[in-house]
């Protein structure tokens, strides 16, 4: 196994520590990878994967392990969520290809992301192969939230825990991956709450560095808005959801040829296109929820620090870089009314979780925090 195996998992010693432990003294049959959004279990599940296809239990530089990481090896079967659910029919494809022997590796791996939103039916199902499943067959499942899950999937699962990444860790790695200011790693760690994903892509995306300005500005001007202003702001939210999906599939599409290189044949071809187009829509769902959640995270954040600064704990705001707007615009007897507004804010984050019309759930949420404001 290649030491460097985990390099790309920052601020997680527990997890990593459990997965080379595995990988040295023998793999099971199903992990969940558990913790919050951004914080890098995908990455790290996708690298777990690759140990497990790789010829060399995770060399980190053959072929088998580049096309693990990149999510289109034959062998890395990958299920997410069809709109807001994985449905029953993922779940039966599963099952029946489970029987199939791995075409180029020792195993086949299953990986399911956000699998707390299989459904009823489907967790029925899934459970009845994870039960007994045939000897070639590992599963591993990503989740933010495995209380969604039936008990019975949980506890036929190793646990891999993930967390927060710590502010110090997560600045350390912005400064050696982008070469920062230890002031200005610090800070965009702050803001990034831990988040690795967002803060790598704050760095490297002028669109999303834009976009945070523009949600702190719309935050700030929310107590003196209008209904034409407060429209107009989830006109500008829809912009940044748009835009982030539109980034995403680009992204996707820019590696399409290069994917397609070592596809001999016509079957082999139209796999990786379907795996590729697969992950596009994976990839487009991914950016729209990372959308909205840049739109709560700055409202709730913004509000979340008036509260902080309005109670005097100045030192633990997360937008450092507003500090001076902060102060200006921190009223100590609205804390009560800053506080309701992080509450809309959260709820609004669980209503996505479901089935709902994205400019309606915005729509609501912006007026339901003007009226916590009055």
């Amino acid at each position: 196994m290649s030491t460097g195996l985990f390099d790309g998992v920052v601020g997680q010693p527990l997890a990593v520590a459990i997965l080379s432990s595995v990988l040295r003294k023998g793999v099971g049959h199903a992990y969940m990878f558990v913790g919050p959004r951004g914080v890098g279990k995908t990455e790290a599940a996708l690298a777990f994967a690759a140990a497990l296809l790789c010829p060399e239990r995770g060399c980190g530089c053959c072929e088998a392990c580049r096309r693990a990481r990149a999510g289109v090896h034959p062998d890395l079967v990958t299920i997410v969520p069809d709109g807001n659910f994985i449905h029953i029919g993922a779940i039966r494809e599963i099952n029946v290809d489970a029987a199939k022997r791995p075409y180029q590796a020792a195993v086949r791996v299953y990986l399911i992301l956000d699998a707390d939103a299989m459904n009823a039916a489907a967790a029925n199902a899934f459970l009845k192969t994870l039960e007994e499943p045939p000897g070639h067959v590992r599963f591993i499942l990503v989740t933010n939230n495995p209380e969604r899950l039936p008990q019975t999937i949980v506890s036929r699962c190793q646990r891999v825990p993930f967390s927060r990444i710590p502010v110090e860790s997560l600045a350390a790695h912005l400064r050696d991956l982008f070469g920062l200011s230890e002031d200005d790693c610090r800070a965009l760690a702050r803001v990034s709450q831990g988040d690795l994903r967002y803060a790598r892509e704050f760095v490297e995306s002028k669109s999303m560095q834009d976009a945070r300005v523009r949600v702190l500005s719309q935050a700030c001007a929310l107590p003196g808005a209008d209904f034409a202003r407060e429209t107009a702001m989830v006109d500008e939210m829809m912009d940044v959801l748009e835009e982030r999906q539109a980034q995403a599939v680009a992204v996707v599409e820019a590696s399409r040829e290069r994917e397609l290189e070592w596809a001999g044949d016509a079957r082999t071809r139209a796999w990786v296109e379907k795996t590729l187009n697969q992950r596009s829509k994976r990839e487009k769902r991914a950016a729209m929820l990372a959308g909205v959640d840049e739109v709560i995270r700055g409202f709730a954040g913004w509000y979340r620090d008036l509260a902080v600064v309005a109670a005097g704990a100045e030192e633990v705001v997360h937008n450092v870089d507003y500090l001076d707007d902060l102060r200006l615009n921190a009223m100590p007897g609205l804390l009560n009314a800053y506080l309701a507004v992080v509450s809309v804010a959260e709820r609004t984050r669980e209503r996505f979780r479901y089935n709902v019309d994205a400019r309606c759930a915005l729509e609501d949420m912006v007026f339901s925090m003007k009226e916590a404001l009055l």
